[in-house]
């Protein structure tokens, strides 16, 4: 039980306004949150289902949105509204009669998508036997699209892969694009790359076929290591040092209890954090709207800014301890050495290209989900 005379106020309003949430969206919307799920082929959720454990699989019917954070999910089944998911792993091989969101490492595509697909992540396959009828937008590091898209690709990837057919204009930059014998684009083809795009003899393209050529001088100094770019990342840098030097002093308990639960539950926060993160912007639209919510609105707002800036900084010194100790569980680390080696290597990290965003949600769903965790870990 959380004890909230112990609380801090902003997070007095953060936990309340998720446990009021529920009830400002739908009675009927539910909640559920374990290592693993499973909706057998025989249940039917009347409204929107949020869903945060390790594994999850999905074969009856959702009437309304799916929101998930996993490790894995499967979708066999049908959702009468939209997906959107946080994980490593996501396989669709049912019915999405709205659009799909995903943040994940792997997404596959099996089934029919009514709208519209928007993937971040290391690889998007859309199979032989996936639909979608809308648009497709993709940012990672492969794509493959051996089905059918109903309207316009964009992406921006590594490497792209077309063997099925596109009924609209594609947009892509990549550093290698093939065209199979069996791709059909029945629209204009315009693509952004070093090397022209292998296009195999058979494929077909409706449209006209732009290439615009990246030559080598034109990345120079646009990354990271721009000298501009990183002076702005190294101040950056700092303040979160800083800031972060400044949370260990003044709550340094909380600190070593959210730092624990980032790699004791790792799934649990990646899970809870996700549907946090995505719920409670809602909930302050809904508080916007009337008059009496505004101040309330304004308040959690700040606190769901705040905590989305310290999750960084949670997952940071979790991940330097780890280095530092050499990932023993029963050696301890000063928590300002493991926060500087955390985030700087975090920094390195979610600047990856391709990777660096799906890297960057990573540890601000896990963080937040770990410093709620940590505060009822506390008051319990």
């Amino acid at each position: 039980m959380i004890i909230l005379s112990k609380v801090r106020p902003a997070l007095i309003l953060f936990l309340l306004l998720f446990i009021l949430l529920p009830l400002g969206t739908s009675s009927a919307t539910r909640f559920i949150a374990k290592d693993n799920i499973f909706i057998s082929e025989s249940q039917v959720i009347p409204d929107d289902l949020f869903v945060g454990g390790q594994n999850i699989k999905v074969d009856g019917r959702v009437e309304g949105d799916l929101i998930a954070g996993s490790r894995t999910m499967i979708l066999t089944g049908k959702v009468t509204g939209s997906v959107i998911s946080a994980g490593q792993n996501l396989d669709i091989l049912g019915d999405v009669e709205g659009s799909v969101r995903a943040l994940s490492q792997t997404t596959n595509i099996n089934g029919t998508i009514e709208r519209n697909v928007i993937n971040f992540g290391a690889s998007l396959n859309i199979r032989h036997t996936g639909k979608v009828k809308r648009d497709v937008t993709a940012l990672g590091n492969e794509l493959i699209v051996d089905g059918e898209i109903g309207r316009r690709l964009r992406a921006t990837v590594g490497s792209a892969v077309i063997s099925g057919t596109i009924n609209g204009d594609v947009d892509l930059k990549a550093n290698s694009i093939t065209l199979m014998p069996t791709a059909r684009i029945n629209g204009n083809f315009k693509y952004k790359s070093e090397k022209e795009a292998k296009i195999e003899p058979g494929a077909q393209i409706a449209g006209e076929t732009e290439w615009n050529k990246i030559e080598p001088e034109e990345k120079k100094d646009k990354g990271f290591f721009c000298t501009t770019n990183l002076l702005i990342r190294s101040l950056l840098l700092v303040a979160c040092i800083v800031t972060g030097l400044f949370l260990i002093l003044i709550a340094g308990k909380y600190v070593k209890a959210a730092e624990k639960m980032v790699f004791d539950s790792f799934l649990k926060s990646l899970g809870l954090g996700f549907i946090l993160i995505v719920c409670i912007p809602v909930a302050i639209v809904i508080f916007l709207i009337t008059l009496i919510g505004i101040p309330i609105a304004i308040i959690t707002l700040f606190a769901y800014l705040i905590l989305f800036y310290i999750s960084k900084i949670l997952v940071g010194i979790a991940v330097g301890k780890k280095i530092l100790t050499g990932f023993a569980k029963d050696k301890e680390a000063p928590l300002g050495w493991s926060l500087i080696l955390g985030l700087i290597l975090l920094t390195i990290l979610t600047n990856i290209p391709y990777l660096g965003w799906l890297i960057y949600f990573v540890i601000v769903f896990t963080g937040f989900g770990a410093a709620i965790l940590a505060r009822k870990a506390l008051t319990s």
